[in-house]
């Protein structure tokens, strides 16, 4: 049951924030039930909080695995298996490369390849793409958090175990790859879009596809001379709709 607890509070780890340890302040909030069973006394508990105190960042759904095996490596601790345990130094050697590849996993995969679904199906017609959207990617990360808090716990933070079980790498690059596909297949039917504003200007294919490639290769010169990724793609979305006004969409 407290890993329940632990597993709600996980949900508002970044409800505080602090400027020199981030997330520090969540993190004890979250693992608080645990300690509270482990730690009748107030001033030991008090002190087991402040020790949880310490700098803490990593991305917030990955951090239910750390929160899982900090809780094993406290009880280990509090129950006398394990007295020299230190939950910080197992926080401090997880979190920056979980982090990482939460960063990676999360925000570079699985929410694109959310996003580029619900676009294709709301472009084919469905307005219910939006909320398979929200299915999609709630329904992964929170079954995930709640699996990874039981996986912290069971192994007492082994990563090995964890990268066996979740393959976080190959799962990210396989998504990315069905993204990019999703997304060529949309681009591939903009000579089918036809504003209704402007009367469309007729572009043969094999030039729509020699232009593709001509772009393609020019945003990647750009991207290795030094370009700003987040301005290209917004320099790409204003020629766009431009195009799309001019009637060549």
């Amino acid at each position: 049951m407290d890993l329940l607890g632990v597993l709600w509070r996980s949900f508002f780890i970044q409800a505080s924030w602090s400027y020199d340890r981030m997330q520090s302040l969540g993190f004890a909030f979250a693992l608080a039930p645990v300690l509270r069973r482990l730690y009748p006394d107030r001033n030991e508990l008090g002190e087991r909080l402040v020790r949880h105190m310490e700098y803490f960042n990593t991305q917030p759904y990955l951090a239910s695995f750390i929160l899982g095996a900090a809780a094993r490596v406290e009880e280990d601790r509090a129950t006398g298996r394990d007295p020299a345990a230190d939950p910080g130094e197992l926080k401090r050697t997880l979190m920056a490369p979980l982090g990482a590849l939460g960063d990676s996993f999360f925000w570079g995969s699985l929410k694109p390849l959310a996003a580029v679904i619900a676009v294709a199906l709301l472009l084919g017609g469905a307005w219910w793409a939006p909320v398979l959207f929200l299915a999609v990617y709630n329904v992964a990360h929170v079954g995930l958090r709640a699996a990874l808090v039981l996986a912290g716990y069971a192994t007492r933070g082994e990563v090995v175990a964890l990268l066996t079980r979740y393959n976080f790498t190959g799962l990210a690059r396989f998504f990315k790859v069905l993204t990019l596909a999703l997304a060529g297949a949309i681009a591939g039917t903009v000579s089918a879009w036809v504003p209704l504003f402007r009367p469309p200007v007729p572009v043969h294919g094999a030039m729509l596809t020699a232009a593709g490639v001509v772009l393609a290769l020019g945003m990647i010169q750009l991207l290795r001379a030094g370009g700003s990724p987040v301005k290209l793609m917004l320099g790409l979305a204003a020629a766009c709709l431009l195009l799309a006004m001019g009637g060549l969409g």
